[in-house]
């Protein structure tokens, strides 16, 4: 069973300056046979060029991988499809499309070999192509050529079904109406820019919307001036105001310390008198009392005795 792949359809200019279309595609042939189709199509000429123009020519993706191995650079076919799609929608800087003739591709070879001339093939091979990814990396650039068969103009056949395709697809807009709306938003867009247009030759002849507008920033302006002015002055308050509060909380602080040593117990044990002394004090004073009050008695024994 054949698998066919949607089409990547986008319009590329390459460094020559024409710009074409570009049209690839990945299909599988039995589920596991795959070829990548590519068509190039000059977009004022139309004349085409194609990657799969025969049975012959299908360039399998075993080709596409040994094509990377010869440049000794080797890449995956899925890899090598993302590379050529990431060159063609141009979301990689590192990879670059360029579309040359046999002779510049001739010419290229000659100049890279340092020689002067160079061999030419006949008008066959000359309208050939070939399609130039260039894969930069850090310190090296590959280039990867991959080429294509000439097709020629298309055939009247295939412009009339085109055409044909055309105009149905036309017609079935047309009855469905949605011809008629978008052109109805067309219009009211229309009539929107030039108001807009004319709003702004307004605003820049310098008429009143101009000058208010002018005035308006000034006033804004001296109203910022204004603000910033009353800020800074609320700002030094404050420096003051904190300046203040610290130098109090500082006296208030070597206050307490001062108060708290007065209190201490060392300062108290300095301001009373120890208890021993004053027991052996108060002992000293009852024994002297008693001598006195016995003394009487004891001169009377001692002189009954004597």
């Amino acid at each position: 069973m054949n698998e066919v792949g949607p089409f990547l359809v986008t319009s590329y200019t390459f460094k020559s300056g024409k710009e074409y279309i570009v049209k690839t595609r990945v299909a599988a042939f039995k589920g596991h046979q795959r070829n990548l189709e590519l068509t190039i199509t000059d977009k004022h000429t139309a004349e085409n060029w194609q990657s799969c123009y025969d049975a012959a020519f299908f360039l399998y993706f075993q080709d596409i991988e040994n094509l990377t191995h010869k440049t000794g650079n080797y890449k995956h076919f899925d890899v090598f499809v993302a590379m050529l799609q990431s060159g063609l929608l141009k979301t990689s800087e590192s990879i670059a499309l360029d579309l040359l003739t046999f002779e510049d591709l001739e010419l290229l070879r000659a100049r890279k070999l340092e020689r002067s001339s160079y061999s030419s093939l006949g008008n066959a091979t000359n309208n050939r192509r070939y399609l130039i990814l260039t894969y930069t990396v850090e310190f090296d650039r590959i280039h990867y050529p991959l080429p294509l068969e000439y097709c020629g103009l298309p055939s009247p056949t295939v412009l009339q079904t085109t055409i044909r395709k055309l105009q149905t697809e036309l017609e079935r807009l047309q009855s469905t109406g949605v011809h008629k709306d978008l052109q109805r938003r067309i219009e009211q867009l229309t009539i929107a820019n030039k108001k807009l247009v004319q709003e702004n030759r307004r605003l820049a002849s310098g008429g009143k919307g101009l000058k208010y507008l002018l005035e308006s920033i000034k006033s804004l302006e001296n109203n910022v001036v204004k603000e910033r002015t009353s800020f800074r002055t609320q700002i030094q308050r404050l420096k003051a105001e904190n300046a203040a509060l610290l130098l109090r909380v500082q006296q208030l602080t070597a206050s307490a310390n001062k108060k708290s040593g007065d209190d201490s117990p060392a300062s108290k044990r300095r301001n009373r008198t120890p208890p021993c002394r004053r027991n052996r004090s108060r002992s000293s004073i009852s024994s002297r009392n008693r001598t006195s009050s016995l003394s009487p008695g004891v001169h009377l024994l001692n002189q009954s005795s004597t």
